[in-house]
C-alpha cells in the first residue's frame, strides 16, 4: 500500500503526540503532582495504525495502558490530563482516574483497570451495531496476559458465533515479561508463541505482526476493519511490541523507526520534524496547565452522577 505523503505525516504526528503527552505525564509524576499510572510507550504504532482506520463513530475499548488509544481515537488532551490530575474538568469529573477514562464523543468507550475487563463490553457494542444496523464496528485492545482470561475467550467464541463486527487487537509485550529479571522465568504465561494462533479454534482469521512497524499495523488493521464493516465477522490481530523508556532509541521504537523512514523517503525534513515536536509540546503544555490549574471536585460531588433505582 502506498499512502500519501500527508497521510504518512499524520501518522507520524499522532505517534509524536502520544509520546510527548506520556512524557509530560511522567514529568508530573516526578514533581509529585500525580500518582502512578501505566504507560503505553512503545505501542504508539499500534494505537495510531488501528485508530487511523476508524470512523469517529466506531467504538474502542482500552486497557490499563489507555493513553495511546485515547489520544489516537481523538480524545481531548486537556480533558484527559484533567482526569489524570483528578480535577472536575476531566472526562469523568476526576472520579475515574487514568484507568477508567471515557470519551464517548469520539467513540472511546472506556479504559479499564481490570485485565481483559473491556473485551466483553466491546462485543456488546458490536452486537448493538449489528442489531441496529449502524454500519459501525468496535475494536477491543488487550494484552497477552488478558488473552488467557476466561471472559476474553468466551467473547472470542460468541463474536465468532454471532459474526459480530469487531476486531480484537492483542498487544503482546511478553518478551519483556519473560526477561524482566534478566533471565527466562520458569512459568511463562503463554503455551503458544503467538496469541493469534488461537483464532483458528474459533473459526476466525488471525495473524501476528511487528507492532513497532506503523505501516504493517496500518495495513493489517485496515483489512480487518473493512472485513468487519462489510459483515464478514471478527478478526484477531496480534502485534508484538516492546515497552520501552522514552529515551530508548532501539530498533523497536516505533516513533524513531518511522522518523527514519520518512527522512529516507524525503517526506520529513529536520526543520519539519522540529516543528512537529514543537507543536505537540505546546499542546501538551497547554493540557498540563489546564489539568493542574483546574478546580478539584467538591466533596458533595461524590454523590452526583449516581443512578438510583427506587423500589
Amino acid at each position: 500500500m502506498d499512502l500519501s505523503k500527508e497521510k504518512k505525516l499524520n501518522l507520524y504526528r499522532e505517534m509524536v503526540r502520544i509520546r510527548t503527552f506520556e512524557n509530560g505525564v511522567r514529568q508530573l509524576i516526578k514533581e509529585g503532582l500525580i500518582g502512578h499510572l501505566s504507560f503505553s510507550t512503545g505501542g504508539e504504532a499500534v494505537a495510531v495504525g488501528v485508530c487511523s482506520n476508524l470512523m469517529k463513530e466506531d467504538q474502542i475499548g482500552s486497557t490499563h495502558r489507555p493513553l495511546g488509544h485515547l489520544i489516537a481515537k481523538g480524545s481531548d488532551l486537556k480533558k484527559i490530563m484533567a482526569e489524570i490530575t483528578a480535577k472536575k474538568t476531566g472526562y469523568n469529573k476526576g472520579k475515574g482516574g487514568p484507568y477508567h477514562i471515557f470519551a464517548p464523543e469520539v467513540g472511546a468507550l472506556g479504559a479499564n483497570g481490570i485485565v481483559g475487563g473491556r473485551v466483553p463490553m466491546c462485543a456488546g457494542y458490536a452486537l448493538a451495531n449489528q442489531l441496529r444496523k449502524y454500519g459501525m464496528i468496535s475494536v477491543s485492545f488487550f494484552g497477552e496476559g488478558a488473552s488467557n482470561q476466561g471472559g476474553v475467550q468466551e467473547t472470542l467464541n460468541l463474536a465468532a458465533c454471532w459474526n459480530l463486527p469487531i476486531v480484537f487487537i492483542c498487544e503482546n509485550s511478553s518478551p519483556e515479561i519473560q526477561t524482566m529479571l534478566g533471565h527466562e522465568i520458569d512459568y511463562p504465561q503463554l503455551s503458544i508463541e503467538n496469541v493469534s494462533e488461537r483464532a483458528s479454534a474459533y473459526g476466525i482469521p488471525g495473524a501476528t505482526y511487528e507492532g513497532w512497524d506503523i505501516m504493517k499495523v496500518y495495513i493489517a488493521a485496515e483489512r480487518a476493519i473493512n472485513r468487519a464493516r462489510e459483515g464478514e465477522g471478527p478478526t484477531l490481530l496480534e502485534f508484538k511490541i516492546h515497552r520501552i523508556s522514552p529515551e530508548d532509541e532501539t530498533n523497536y521504537c516505533p516513533v524513531l523507526n518511522f522518523q527514519k523512514i520518512l527522512f529516507k523517503e524525503g517526506i520529513l525534513t529536520v526543520e519539519l520534524d522540529e516543528k512537529i515536536h514543537e507543536k505537540q509540546a505546546k499542546e501538551v503544555k497547554e493540557a498540563i496547565d489546564f489539568g493542574v490549574g483546574s478546580p478539584e471536585p467538591e466533596l458533595l460531588d461524590a454523590w452526583k452522577d449516581i443512578f438510583v433505582v427506587e423500589r
